[in-house]
């Protein structure tokens, strides 16, 4: 699960840094918590501290994939060209994320998993329940879903079991 700081707001660096810990607390070690949209340096720090073990990237960011390879986390730099997925694989991303693969249609995702099958890509954005076995099936090893799952009706009326049951739906796909 990737609990996401918000570029726009400075002031909600703490705010995410306490979502991080609530939800690890809450979850106790039933989910992998991390940190997304980490865009700098300061950002990764209040990650690592408030204990998330995957970081997630927007973009490809050298000196965050070998912080978080120095301190033992899961990196997962989002990358847009073979260029760039190639340079975060060497630098040690242990996943490459596509971003944004809502852009890029299955045909250029199964073009780029053909000769680099061994990046570990995955694609976020554009993925939905109708969608996910091609996208699975194109060459990617993961996907990143949220809308598909958080409703935003379902969440607005905190209609847990429609949430619930999507996210199973979603799963027994997989």
């Amino acid at each position: 699960m990737e609990v996401p700081f918000d570029q726009k707001n400075a002031a909600s660096v703490e705010e995410t840094a306490n979502k991080i810990k609530l939800v690890r607390e809450a979850l106790n070690g039933k989910m992998h918590i991390g940190a997304g949209t980490v865009c700098t340096m300061p950002q990764y720090n209040t990650a690592k501290e408030a204990g998330a073990e995957v970081i997630v990237s927007p973009h490809m960011d050298e000196e965050i994939i070998l912080a978080t390879k120095r301190d033992g986390l899961v990196s997962m730099p989002g990358c847009m060209t073979p260029s760039e997925m190639m340079k975060a694989y060497k630098l040690g991303a242990d996943f490459i994320k596509l971003f944004p693969s809502a852009v890029v249609n299955l045909q250029a995702i199964k073009e780029i998993a053909l000769p680099l099958g061994h990046l570990p890509l995955i694609c976020f954005g554009g993925v939905s329940a109708e969608n996910l076995k091609q996208v699975l099936a194109a060459g990617v090893v993961g996907v990143g879903m949220a809308s598909a799952i958080l409703n935003k009706d379902a969440l607005a009326k905190k209609d847990y079991g429609t949430i619930t049951q999507l996210a199973k739906n979603i799963t027994q796909q997989i």
